[in-house]
């Protein structure tokens, strides 16, 4: 007699989540019957539509709801019958009718050790606290944020790593073990609840977060590069303009005046901060190409020097 398969449901939106996607869906024990992913969307400067990964899949409901309590969207979600929802960065808080409507829930893969860091930019967050380590959290989702027990945690080193090497690593982690936890789920796997009295949040970033403080510290700064590596990067006032470092480090522990110029040459740009000097080696300029410091000192040279104030 053929063993039933479990049947899930998938949702999420960015390629991260299309990975996990991609994981589950190859396994022979576990049938992915439908995918909920964020409706297409205007980006960038010339609002070009950007699509979903998931919408190129066939042979596969995808569904991209502006509603999730849409009637439509109800009563076709709820006759797939699924044993669980997987959810990985989906980008919407999911209503009760859904967290109900599966047998076994649903399932969260956050990336972060909960309670630690809960909310919409964990990995970020962790990184900018300058914390050696983080996590990935599979939890049963309820309806307050990212407060539902736990399954399996996993811990991941992530020091002096930025924003790109630590969500690869959760990634490749998260694929080792997702499947497994689906069928520990599925085998009626009790979570154990969350120490809610040591939860953090990592809230969500803005724009503005990634300009430089230079009364900050060398390591607050560098954190924050390796942070924003993604979005929104880290950036300085130069004559005015908003100035993308693209590549910097900590020189020195001299201490000066926090954003005056320590050195201006073809090697960097120094800068002190709250307590030493920031070195800038690669730049880049809105709707221009990565520039190194060379190409950087012979365009600016006579417009900063040694002494300025970068504000």
């Amino acid at each position: 007699m053929a063993k039933t398969k479990i049947k899930v449901g998938f949702a999420g939106t960015p390629k991260i989540a299309f990975d996990i996607f991609s994981e589950i869906f190859s396994a022979k024990d576990i049938s992915t019957e439908f995918v909920i992913t964020q409706p297409d969307k205007l980006s960038g400067r010339g609002l070009v539509i950007s699509k979903s990964l998931f919408t190129n899949l066939d042979d596969l409901e995808v569904m991209q709801p502006e509603s999730l309590n849409d009637k439509e969207i109800i009563k076709k979600i709820e006759t797939f019958n699924i044993d669980l929802l997987v959810v990985v960065a989906y980008g919407k808080i999911l209503p009760s009718w859904l967290l109900k409507a599966p047998k076994f829930g649903c399932l969260n893969i956050h990336f972060s050790n909960l309670p630690k860091y809960r909310g919409a930019a964990p990995i970020q967050r962790a990184i900018e606290n300058g914390e050696k380590e983080t996590g990935i959290s599979f939890m049963k989702l309820t309806e307050g944020l990212d407060e539902g027990p736990i399954y399996k945690n996993l811990v991941i080193d992530i020091e002096n790593k930025d924003y790109f090497e630590v969500e690869s690593m959760l990634l490749e982690e998260s694929l080792k073990s997702v499947c497994d936890v689906i069928r520990a789920v599925a085998r009626n796997l009790q979570p154990k609840e969350q120490e809610h009295a040591l939860a953090t949040f990592a809230n969500k970033i803005t724009k503005s977060e990634g300009e430089i403080d230079w009364a900050k510290k060398g390591e607050e700064i560098r954190n924050k590069f390796l942070a924003f590596k993604k979005w929104p990067k880290v950036f300085f006032k130069c004559g005015g303009i908003d100035v993308e470092a693209v590549n910097l480090h900590i020189h020195s522990d001299d201490v000066g005046r926090p954003g005056e110029i320590y050195e201006f040459n073809e090697e960097s740009l120094k800068i002190y901060c709250g307590d030493g000097v920031i070195a800038i080696t690669s730049v880049k300029f809105p709707g221009k190409k990565v520039i190194g410091s060379k190409d950087f000192f012979n365009s600016k040279r006579d417009i900063i020097s040694k002494g300025d104030l970068l504000i």
